[in-house]
């Protein structure tokens, strides 16, 4: 796994955790108990968000240093249309060549 997957994933995880201990330790009544849950979901949520937006920015940086190394090394189109003249050039040679045997 990534490292930026392994964040997101303790993070959920610890989310869980901290929810859970929190309810088995909470000496308060419902009300205050039901107030801490949904102040802890909204922490989980933000911070789950705050991850997914560092692993979004991460995975388009990757995707665009892909792409500056990818057209390194790829021809230009002007390369390609020599070389597919060339190899067309090349096959109609070789018809002639068969065409002029008997």
């Amino acid at each position: 796994m990534s490292d930026t997957t392994d964040f997101l994933l303790g993070m959920v995880i610890g989310g869980v955790l901290g929810f859970a201990a929190g309810l088995m330790v909470a000496p308060e009544s419902g009300d205050e108990t039901r107030h801490k849950l949904r102040e802890q979901a909204r922490i989980v949520a933000d911070d789950f968000r705050d991850g997914a937006g560092e692993f979004t920015v991460k995975l388009k940086d990757g995707a665009e240093e892909v792409m500056r190394r990818a057209s390194r090394h790829m021809p230009s189109a002007d390369d390609l249309d020599d070389k597919l003249g060339s190899v067309q050039r090349k096959l109609e040679e070789l018809e002639e060549q068969l065409d002029s045997k008997p």
